[in-house]
């Protein structure tokens, strides 16, 4: 048996493969698409369905999770109750909020799907910029060369 990521590892890696936010229909698409299990291979898959996204200046990011969605992949509504053994089995997680939706199925008839809270955070540093060497202000940083 192999040992499962836990849930916050498998945000996570979910988050630094989605297309940024600056891309807000691509995002949904790509969220409501990709589960966060890596490799699923039950009948149940979990999707983060609401984030909140803080951006600061310099392009740190900071996205909290609000709501997820455990799929019945590809089958018909179920009981909570077993919602609620998959969350348990797969992420140890036990939502006192798990709510099935029974009026709509999940994105392009994916399948029956309960929603759920659950504490979850990423976040990412500002991206790297290439700096001026100290010494000469005007040179590149990969520049080998100095300049006068």
């Amino acid at each position: 048996m192999t040992v499962q990521p836990p849930f916050q590892q498998a945000f996570e890696q979910l988050l630094s493969r989605a297309p940024g936010p600056v891309f807000p229909r691509a995002r949904q698409l790509y969220l409501s698409k990709y589960p966060l299990e890596q490799d699923p291979s039950s009948a149940f898959r979990t999707f983060l369905l609401e984030e909140e996204i803080q951006e600061a200046a310099g392009g740190a990011v900071r996205i909290r999770a609000v709501a997820f969605a455990v799929v019945h992949w590809q089958g018909p509504q179920l009981d909570r109750d077993l919602y609620a053994a998959y969350l348990a089995e797969r992420w140890q997680l036990h939502p006192h909020d798990l709510t099935p939706m029974a009026d709509a199925a999940w994105f392009r008839d994916g399948g029956g799907w309960a929603r759920f809270t659950a504490p979850a955070v990423y976040e990412r540093a500002a991206p790297t910029t290439l700096l001026s060497s100290p010494a000469h202000p005007g040179a590149a940083a990969d520049d080998p060369v100095p300049r006068p």
